[in-house]
Order: C-alpha cells, then structure tokens, then sequence
C-alpha cells in the first residue's frame, strides 16, 4: 500500500487473505484497499465481517467508523469510534505514514475527528 497502487494492493491483499484466513491484517488491509478503489459498499460489509470474528480490533473498528462517517451515518460513526482505545488512530499523520492507510480512508478519519462533512 505504502506504493499507492491499490489495485494491486486490493489483489494481493484479497490473494493473501485467501490463503490465510486467520491472519486478519491481510484482510484488513484488503478492506482498505476496497474503499480506496470506490467499492465503499463491499469494504464496509468486510470490515463488519471481520468485526464480528475480532470484536477488539482496533484498525477495523476505526476503519469503519471512518467509513460510516464519510457515507453519512454519523450516529453509526460515533458509535463504533468510542469503542477505539488505542490513542494512535487520533493521529491521521500516524495512520498516513506508519499504518499506510489510503487517503480516502485516512481523510474520512480526519473529518470524523474534526466533526467535518465529507
């Protein structure tokens, strides 16, 4: 992802979630990709999906959140983003640079966390 080509990410990641289903950052990162390729809808069902299995995990829980937020669903949006305990994805420079989350989704954030519209 760090390479900006999110087809290919999108591919591999989908490729690598395939293989290994219990590995949930390859399936988190192919959500990722999804929603940075426009397929909002399938990306949102996934990270729910992988919600369901890893009730805890924080990137998806932001993801989501931040997912919710751009689509409208401000209520659903602060919901999931109260259950965020870990103090990193407060810092879209972090997410950008360390996590390589994709601009949409990382802008998306960014608006949740400045109660913006996007």
């Amino acid at each position: 992802m760090g390479l900006q080509d999110w087809a290919e990410a999108e591919r591999c990641f989908g490729k690598a979630a395939a293989l290994a289903p219990s590995f949930s950052f390859a399936a988190a990162n192919h959500t990722l990709a999804l929603y940075q390729l426009g397929r909002t809808e399938q990306a949102i069902r996934e990270m729910r999906s992988l919600l369901r299995r890893y009730p805890d995990f924080p990137d998806m829980r932001a993801a989501l959140a931040a997912a919710q937020w751009a689509a409208g669903r401000e209520g659903d949006a602060e919901t999931n983003w109260e259950r965020v305990e870990d103090p990193r994805y407060r810092d879209v420079n972090w997410l950008r640079r360390e996590r390589r989350w994709p601009p949409a989704l990382s802008d998306s954030l960014q608006a949740l966390l400045q109660l913006k519209s996007v």
